[in-house]
């Protein structure tokens, strides 16, 4: 190595990112921030009265509020988290690609591309998408949120080899990233603009010596990364009424025998010594891989990190943005005080209070059922008493004011929150407000949130971008991809990155319309149906089927469905029909097929089907033709395009035959109805005569 290997920015690869991944050197003022983190995971899991000691480095009971003081119940601030996060999720969106030219060849890459990212998302049982709501609730929590897209072997593997070359094997893998385990560099408010970004994390010491060869100790001291652990063990161990579990002097510690080190891996953005940029991975003072380029491929001079932000509250100048309840902290904590005065007067002075004249044997309670209820009831003795019957003082209630300042607390939260109708989580403005004056107030509410939304999608872009790229350089062999085409069924097509053709401009596209909601989609439907915009219904079965499917009655019977099914069931035979360039006559029984004769010109049934007398030709026909005009009839062998062109032509001279036969019988009928007309009109005319 040479001496510029061997340093970073005038330090030692080691030192340097010792530095970087201790905060408190590079970045003192990561420390508050951290903490404001640490604030809103509390909250948002109702433990507002745990906090995160930092000199401890550990999570305690807070020393203000004593063990015998309730805890507060109501969480408004999660009422919110999980109304934006539906707001932000609830978003149907279509994945286009740009093609890089007008040729067909790209045309057909970028729509390859798209199959792709879709069965992607599709792939591990949608772990995709688990990932990406994870994104969603760190972001509107903490502010800035973090999904990270890297290559990887097979499921927990290493994607990169020790070369720093990507393994041709891997796969893809998208992951959201807590942002407490990373750190960027200060300069620039863009994750593009920073100079490097890191990322820490816990390993196994096993899986980091056998994927790297080298031996390294095990090491669990970084706190500040153990924190996802210590709130797994936090909330394991408290009540979930709250009240106990958690002493005031308690504390969360570790497994001091988990075999764990750090791992912490560092990229670099180009300079001129590494035009592809620069990752290193290292562990305990070990630099495990150092790689003269980032692990997706750097394109026409543009660089991508693994990681892709998700920001929330943007504040100017400044990279980390802020959580959404970062500014329902106050009214959740003053409720959370009424709560507790409420509590603890209904408990003390706010309870009624006997005086009993003489003494205690002259008074019992006694248990009594009356009507199916049951209560306690004083009873005294006169006698022992001396005649004078207890009294009951009511106690001293909290003031009214109590209440109404609970509720005022509560409407600055819900204006805080841009929903001050809470319309965004089902409420309802006002017994007098009619539908339209409701999808108004929601429209109007998420109007408020449009920009964050675009936002998120903006970000994900990014993801599905890198996806590509990464896609693009490690599926280098034939790879089985699964998609849903356009008729709703399963196709299984086989591919490899070459195919692609470079073409990654990807774009996500918000799917916009009259009504968000299934039931506005279904009246819309139904309204428009009534009004005749489909046309007449009963001449077209199948746009009747399809307006079922969509208000969600498609699995009625119907006299088409048969049909249908049979027609696709043959679009699959004739899919594996051909194996080796060479038609397989085994996979196409059951398929009708005629050609003609070279002599004669005449069509020689080729393959028989008993029931094809049976079906309706025209469905038959319908559906074949859709499907020959459909994007996938090209992915077809050129033999098995020649068979179903072959058997829908057959289909269409049946019914053209049916047609014609049922014409000639109807201008039969006609003419049958016209001719004793005329023999009768006949005498009349003479008459006039």
């Amino acid at each position: 190595m040479s001496k510029k290997d061997k340093t970073m920015y005038g330090k030692d690869i080691t030192t340097f990112m010792s530095d970087v991944f201790n905060p408190g050197v590079i970045n003192p003022s990561r420390e508050m921030l951290e903490r404001e983190w640490f604030r809103n995971i509390l909250y948002y899991c109702g433990e507002q009265y745990i906090e995160w000691y930092e000199t401890a480095k550990t999570f305690r009971r807070s020393s203000k509020i004593s063990p015998f003081t309730p805890t507060p119940v109501s969480n408004i601030l999660r009422d919110y988290v999980r109304s934006m996060k539906a707001l932000i999720l609830n978003k149907e969106y279509s994945i286009k690609i740009y093609p890089n030219s007008n040729s067909m060849e790209d045309r057909e890459a970028a729509r390859l591309g798209e199959q792709l990212l879709t069965s992607m998302d599709l792939d591990y049982d949608e772990e995709f998408k688990d990932e990406r709501d994870k994104v969603a609730l760190w972001m509107v929590i903490c502010g800035t949120a973090f999904m990270r897209t890297f290559p990887m072997i097979s499921r927990g593997k290493y994607g990169i080899d020790s070369n720093g070359k990507l393994i041709p094997t891997g796969d893809v893998a998208s992951e959201c990233v807590i942002p407490f385990n990373v750190v960027v560099d200060q300069f620039g408010d863009k994750l593009t603009d920073k100079r490097w970004v890191g990322i820490k994390s816990l390993k196994s010491t096993e899986w980091v010596e056998d994927t790297f060869k080298t031996k390294v100790n095990s090491d669990s001291t970084d706190l500040k990364l153990n924190y996802q652990r210590r709130l797994m063990q936090l909330v394991a161990n408290v009540s979930p009424w709250k009240g106990i579990g958690l002493g005031s002097s308690s504390s969360i510690d570790l497994d001091p025998n988990s075999e764990l080190c750090v791992f912490q891996e560092l990229e670099f953005k180009p300079t001129k010594e590494y035009p592809e940029g620069r990752y290193i991975v290292s562990t305990n003072d070990t630099v495990l891989l150092d790689s003269p380029r980032l692990p997706i491929p750097t394109k026409d001079g543009v660089f991508y990190y693994t990681l892709t932000d998700f920001q929330y509250l943007q504040i100017p100048g400044r990279f980390w943005s802020e959580g959404g309840i970062n500014d329902l902290i106050s009214p959740q904590t003053n409720i959370n005080e009424i709560d507790q005065a409420v509590a603890i007067n209904r408990k003390s002075f706010g309870r009624p209070i006997l005086f009993i004249p003489v003494g205690k044997e002259a008074v019992n309670l006694e248990r009594v059922s009356n009507q199916g209820l049951s209560f306690l009831a004083v009873k005294y003795d006169p006698r022992t008493s001396g005649g004078q019957p207890p009294k009951i003082d009511r106690g001293t209630p909290l003031p009214e004011q109590f209440i109404k300042e609970r509720e005022i607390h509560r409407q600055t939260a819900q204006d805080a929150a841009g929903d001050p109708n809470h319309v965004l989580r089902g409420g309802i403005p006002g017994s007098a407000a009619s539908g339209v004056l409701v999808d108004m107030l929601q429209e109007a509410a998420e109007r408020g949130h449009t920009p964050d939304i675009r936002r998120f999608y903006r970000s994900l872009k990014r993801v599905y971008r890198k996806r590509l790229l990464l896609a693009e350089e490690l599926y280098t062999e034939k790879r089985i991809m699964k998609i849903v085409n356009d008729a709703s069924a399963i196709d299984v097509k086989m591919f490899k990155s070459s195919d692609l053709r470079g073409n990654d401009d990807v774009m996500l596209e918000l799917t916009t319309g009259i009504s968000s909601t299934k039931t506005g989609q279904t009246q819309t439907m139904i309204s428009l149906a009534k009004e005749g915009f489909f046309g007449d219904l009963t001449q077209d079965p199948s746009l009747r089927q399809e307006l079922l499917r969509r208000i969600g009655l498609g699995n009625l019977p119907n006299t088409i469905s048969i049909d249908t099914n049979r027609a696709e069931l043959e679009h699959e035979k004739i899919k594996f029909s051909v194996k080796d360039d060479k038609l397989d006559g085994s996979q196409i029984q059951g398929i009708m097929l005629a050609m003609p004769n070279q002599q004669t010109g005449e069509l020689v049934v080729v393959n028989d089907d008993p029931l094809f007398k049976f079906d309706n030709h025209k469905i038959h026909y319908e559906t074949h033709r859709n499907f020959i005009l459909s994007p996938q009839f090209q992915d077809l062998k050129q033999e098995a395009q020649t068979v179903l062109i072959a058997h829908t032509d057959l289909h269409k001279m049946l019914m053209d035959q049916m047609q014609q036969a049922q014409f000639q019988a109807e201008q039969g009928v006609e003419a049958a109805k016209q001719q004793p007309g005329e023999s009768e009109q006949a005498p009349a005319a003479e008459e006039v005569l």
